[in-house]
């Protein structure tokens, strides 16, 4: 499920940007939550734990207290993955923004059509970046699950076990398809059960795996020295 964020001190403003988002995403196939902020600090503690992500965040640059450059800067401290839309009457601020990765400016006073064009030019880039996935049959259809989503895989004979952000979903694939299918570069094999995801990694332990959502993954002795490897280089490559 995508999370859709607004963080704007002023209601009119979020409410205006909410009406839109919902309005663009009615035709389209995506899940998606819409998650309301009114200050930078406040966005700082619902990601920084590690429990919740955001996707797309709808970023006011000029705020009381924290304001949205500051905020960007903190997120990215832990977060590099978060597509930023700055929202902002301030000009002179746009180059800064681009050290932040931000992925577009809107200007103020905001303008619906803007507003849906870029939504829906950063949805494009969040598939284009998530890559590959699963193609996974469920009670109500077919689903796709992009590996950038899955936080591990468990074996279990000729059934897995998908752990994604949101939920869990079993269907009948052997871990060899699945290592087929999927962004083989963002997990590291810890188990001959066990795939984890390696951008989901919070801590290494000597007889478990800890990831950001609180799950705990097992990993073997054999395999031990290969994923700390792998999840320095993560890092490493993150910094």
């Amino acid at each position: 499920m995508l999370t859709i964020a607004i963080c704007d001190d002023e209601k009119p403003i979020i409410e205006k940007i909410k009406e839109t988002v919902i309005d663009t995403m009615k035709n389209r196939d995506n899940e998606y939550q819409i998650v309301e902020f009114k200050s930078g600090e406040e966005v700082i503690e619902y990601t920084s734990t590690g429990e919740n992500e955001i996707d797309i965040l709808f970023l006011d640059i000029q705020m009381d207290g924290m304001d949205g450059m500051e905020t960007a800067r903190r997120l990215r401290e832990y977060d590099r993955t978060t597509e930023i839309i700055f929202v902002t009457s301030i000009g002179e601020m746009w180059s800064e923004g681009y050290t932040v990765r931000a992925f577009r400016f809107i200007e103020k006073p905001v303008n619906r059509d803007i507003i849906r064009k870029n939504l829906s030019e950063c949805l494009v880039e969040i598939v284009r970046k998530r890559g590959s996935f699963l193609i996974v049959k469920t009670d109500t259809g077919t689903r796709k699950v992009y590996s950038r989503d899955i936080v591990c895989i468990e074996a279990m004979r000729k059934m897995i076990k998908i752990y994604t952000r949101d939920e869990v979903l079993e269907y009948r694939y052997t871990l060899t398809e699945v290592m087929k299918n999927i962004e083989e570069q963002l997990f590291v094999q810890c188990h001959r059960s066990y795939l984890a995801n390696l951008i989901y990694i919070k801590e290494v332990g000597s007889k478990d795996i800890l990831m950001k959502n609180g799950l705990k993954v097992p990993i073997s002795r054999s395999k031990h020295k290969e994923v700390l490897e792998k999840y320095f280089r993560t890092i490493g490559a993150e910094i």
